[in-house]
């Protein structure tokens, strides 16, 4: 298994001209595939299956800690390894091909503090711009808006009567969301007076 490893090292070395860094990661992953091979017994590529490679995937997990990126590395540079066997005529079919990556979970978006908050509603200039700019932080703060929905929001659809927002959101679907008394306030700014000097500039 070694002496196959070392003729795609040298292949990615002369012919595919690699950086040293690539050459060591793709070395570092595939002794470490070997490894796992072995201790399950296995000693020749071609005694590679699709189930195996689930198997190495599955090791390097347990074994090594490795996550979802990490898996995704190892199990990519495992089919490029298998494919170049393929091309010398080792293997006939590259056991790794079709087999998934475990994906990679998405990390929930960091809320911001009340600290962080306070700071962004601590602006008090007349600035005609400084007051758009607080319209649209109090009311996205306080009607619970998506950026989205604040991006696509027209004047038209705000009742400042009765401290009122209709929104479009997903799916196209309309909601009617309060406005708190700041929120109204600034919007009322904006509306008065900011939004004509604006406009006229």
């Amino acid at each position: 298994m070694q002496n196959e490893l070392q003729k795609y090292l040298t292949y990615l070395r002369i012919e595919r001209q690699v950086s040293p860094h690539t050459l060591t990661n793709y070395q570092h992953q595939l002794v470490r595939v070997i490894a796992i091979l072995q201790d399950a017994g296995i000693q020749q590529w071609q005694q590679v299956t699709p189930s195996v490679v689930r198997y190495v995937l599955a090791q390097s997990s347990k074994q090594d800690g490795l996550k979802e990126k990490s898996l995704a590395l190892r199990l990519s540079a495992l089919r490029r390894f298998l494919s170049f066997l393929v091309q010398q005529g080792e293997l006939k079919v590259n056991p790794a091909t079709g087999i998934s990556a475990p994906k990679q979970g998405k990390h929930l978006p960091k809320n911001i503090d009340t600290e962080q908050v306070q700071q962004l509603l601590a602006n008090d200039s007349k600035e005609p711009i400084d007051i758009r700019d607080r319209a649209m932080i109090e009311l996205f703060y306080s009607s619970g808006l998506r950026l989205s929905e604040l991006q696509g929001l027209n004047l038209n659809s705000i009742n400042l009567r009765v401290r009122e927002v209709r929104v479009i959101g997903k799916g196209n679907k309309e909601r009617i969301v309060p406005m708190g008394e700041e929120a109204t306030h600034w919007v009322k700014q904006f509306m008065l007076f900011a939004r004509p000097i604006l406009l006229d500039g």
